[in-house]
């Protein structure tokens, strides 16, 4: 270690250029690193679900939701199951362990048993669905107005295909958005009269709102040189005036009777679900969904100016505005990050102007950005993200950065000061303590790295806070050890005359006068008081039992 401290002491140039290197690239990583809300994770949990259509919840259970979890019993990994069997539908909650199988092969498995098992025709296939934070809702858009709720849904609808063609958008799910029906009101004294059941309006109804297909044409011989055609039945219902033209069966004159004979037709929504309102007006809210690569920031931003760009060409009526934008959250503690940062660089030139020469201090100040940005090239070559999550560890470490190069830098500027020359003075104060340097960054990274072995959904959440505080450290341990001598040979020089600066105007004779005081008077004392203490160390060391039991 010694060896190495000394070359990199001594390769001047060379540390300069790594300085340069890593700051570039970290600048380039901190603008291309991913923002988002949260870390994705995998959660290890996959959904099965089955629709039934008609079946009742006994019926569901029997049927569906008892055989796949006898069949599922053999799938190894599955730490707990869970079922729920509803009116036409059945659900199985999955629980995997992560120490026995993966998502990937738990979902293959599962499937492969799915794919053997015999369910009622009547029922779907199941769907196997991973549950996982790759889609992560980033902010809601809400419509509401005074109209229609026809016209209200059809706007919602247009706008939710304008916002899925921004990039970055994965989907736009809509909620309190109902479906169109057309409602068919049958008039009970019509119905009498012509002697129809309402059975017969609905067997009518479903037997022509339907497209089948009807198989193909060939043509009569090879030599013929007509092509095959697929001949497909289409009724699907379009307008109300496709429903009304149904024909329900004829009277006896063989004359048609048709359902707008015996019931009114008009378009309209389904029974809502949901009860939506905005700005005290009925509503629909619009959640927007990015994709698991994209930042977060960016496509909130690109969302808002393209909302931007369509208000001239929206109804006066409709009324947008933002809720839940999680961007801001992340923007907020990206300003927090920031303003530590910044802080801690000033104080940090402050205290140690106040004691020391001034590009000391800077040199000294160096490490904080050095550190943070090449934790940022790391980030981002792992392909991390900036979120609410791992920026808590870049804040817990702030104020850590520079403790390893205050205290390298103060060792080799006492050495100069006994006598040593700039390069022998930085690789000797290095050497002299990055034993006890080292085992005082140690102590705090085997305090987090326990972080980054915890288990379960909570460990995969938080894993990214003790990376961001042990890579942050590391990084500025190897700047204290092997570039910042190098500089210290390079740009310190102690001038022990004009220490004090006494002929000095200004500023820089109000620091000399602090440096005096701080050496003629702070430090003898100091000194006087760690006598006392070692000369007396068996009291002193009974006396912290005592307060420390106390």
């Amino acid at each position: 270690m010694n060896s190495l401290i000394a070359f990199f002491a001594r390769k001047r140039l060379f540390g300069d250029l790594l300085t340069l290197i890593v700051i570039v690239v970290g600048l380039a990583s901190t603008l291309l690193v991913r923002r988002e809300t949260f870390p994705n994770v995998n959660f290890d949990i996959l959904v099965i679900s089955t629709f039934f259509q008609g079946a009742s919840p006994e019926e569901s259970e029997k049927l569906v939701t008892n055989p796949l979890e006898k069949e599922l019993k053999e799938v190894d990994g599955i730490k707990k199951m869970l079922s729920y069997s509803g009116e036409n539908r059945s659900e199985i909650t999955l629980f995997l362990d992560p120490d026995q199988t993966t998502e990937s092969k738990a979902k293959d498995d599962v499937q492969s048993v799915i794919d053997r098992l015999t369910l009622p025709a009547a029922s779907e296939k199941p769907k196997v669905i991973a549950i996982n934070s790759k889609l992560t809702p980033i902010i809601e858009v809400t419509l509401s107005g005074d109209m229609p709720d026809l016209e209200l849904r059809r706007m919602a609808r247009d706008l939710e295909d304008e916002l899925e063609t921004v990039s970055g958008i994965a989907r736009v799910a809509p909620s309190g958005l109902r479906d169109e029906e057309i409602r068919v009101e049958a008039d009970p004294r019509k119905l009498a009269a012509f002697r129809i059941s309402l059975d017969e309006v609905v067997r009518a109804l479903q037997a022509q709102n339907v497209t089948v297909p009807a198989g193909s044409i060939e043509p009569r011989s090879l030599a013929i040189t007509e092509s095959e055609r697929i001949v497909r039945t289409v009724g699907d219902f379009k307008s109300p005036d496709d429903v009304g033209a149904t024909v329900i069966r004829a009277n006896d004159l063989g004359q048609p009777i048709r359902v707008r004979d015996i019931a009114l037709i008009r378009p309209s929504l389904e029974k809502p679900k949901i009860i939506s309102r905005a700005l005290g007006l009925p509503g629909v809210s619009l959640t927007v969904l990015k994709k698991e690569k994209a930042d977060a920031i960016n496509v909130v931003d690109k969302l808002k100016a393209k909302i931007d760009s369509l208000r001239p060409r929206l109804d006066p009526r409709l009324k947008l505005s933002y809720v839940n934008d999680f961007s801001k959250f992340v923007k907020r503690r990206i300003g927090v990050l920031s303003g530590n940062l910044y802080l801690g660089l000033v104080l940090v030139l402050i205290m140690l102007a106040l004691i020391l020469e001034i590009r000391v201090a800077l040199l000294v100040s160096l490490g904080i950005p050095f550190a943070f940005l090449g934790t940022m090239a790391i980030f981002h070559n792992w392909g991390f993200s900036l979120n609410l999550v791992s920026l808590i560890g870049f804040i817990i470490v702030s104020g850590m950065l520079v403790d390893d190069a205050i205290v390298v830098t103060d060792n080799a500027v006492r050495l100069m000061e006994e006598g040593m020359d700039p390069e022998t003075a930085a690789i000797e104060g290095t050497q002299q303590i990055w034993p006890a340097v080292t085992a005082s960054v140690l102590t705090t990274v085997l305090a987090f790295a326990p972080m980054l072995f915890m288990s379960g959904i909570f460990g995969k959440f938080i894993r990214e806070i003790p990376a961001g505080v042990i890579i942050a450290l590391l990084i500025s341990l190897f700047e204290a050890y092997f570039i910042l001598p190098a500089h210290i040979a390079s740009y310190i020089r102690v001038d022990l005359k004009n220490r004090y600066r006494k002929e000095s105007k200004g500023l820089r004779k109000k620091l000399g006068q602090v440096a005096e005081y701080w050496d003629t008077r702070v430090t003898p004392a100091y000194k006087r008081q760690l006598g006392r203490v070692i000369e007396y160390r068996y009291r002193m060391a009974v006396a912290l039992v005592v307060l420390f039991v106390g």
